[in-house]
């Protein structure tokens, strides 16, 4: 997963191969790739971070909180200095593919997402937001809730039962208290998002089924 980040950040900036001579990374240019403003600082902090495995003083790798158990392939780093992601302070930030975000309470969630005048994407089984900076090419400022809770519904479509002691630590939220908020830098357009959100369930329906015929084959186990 850490290659599918690297790759996907490192595309969306045309400057990385002149990271090194770029000024150093500040809490003020995280705070633009945050708020959809900086392709090229993504790019930045994607090689310095992912690629040298030499983050900036103020940045530091850290553990995800709770509310993210479940979630995949996020890579959470502690931050200093005043960052923030469209007004809200923060003192932790995420990187998840294409996705660079922050989690925020609920109630600060639902200010950026009014201020940012996103709306609800199409998705049933989750809460997710957004709001095309370019319809034809983003990037996509956006919300959602954490979806560890979601990972575990494929493994249930797969494996049968319920292993939610092992990956989900109760049934879905139908209110989180946190949602991540913040800027995917992924070169598509509003269309083809809203017509892969429309497609999700039977997606992940997909997936479940693609894990329950690799463990009848063989080819993988049910969580223990």
């Amino acid at each position: 997963m850490i290659a599918a980040v690297v790759a996907s950040a490192l595309a969306a900036s045309s400057s990385v191969a002149q990271a090194e001579d770029e000024a150093v990374p500040t809490p003020a240019s995280l705070t633009q790739v945050l708020s959809c403003q900086s392709r090229d600082a993504l790019g930045t902090f994607a090689e310095l971070l992912f690629l040298q495995n030499r983050p900036p003083a103020w940045m530091r790798p850290s553990k995800l909180p709770k509310a993210l158990d479940g979630m995949i392939g996020l890579y959470g780093f502690a931050v200093e200095g005043n960052v923030s992601v469209f007004g809200e302070p923060v003192d932790h930030v995420y990187f998840l593919s294409d996705w660079v975000v922050a989690l925020l309470p609920r109630a600060s969630a639902e200010r950026v997402i009014a201020a940012q005048k996103m709306t609800r994407a199409p998705i049933a089984m989750t809460e997710q937001y957004y709001r095309f900076v370019d319809p034809e090419s983003g990037p996509m400022i956006g919300g959602f809730a954490p979806t560890g809770d979601a990972m575990a519904k494929v493994f249930v479509d797969a494996f049968g039962g319920d292993p939610a002691a092992k990956i989900a630590k109760g049934p879905p939220s139908p209110d989180p208290k946190m949602l991540l908020v913040g800027c995917n830098y992924t070169v598509a357009s509003q269309e083809d998002f809203l017509a892969a959100a429309h497609g999700a369930e039977d997606t992940m329906r997909k997936a479940g089924a693609d894990i329950r015929r690799m463990v009848e084959e063989g080819e993988a186990r049910p969580p223990r």
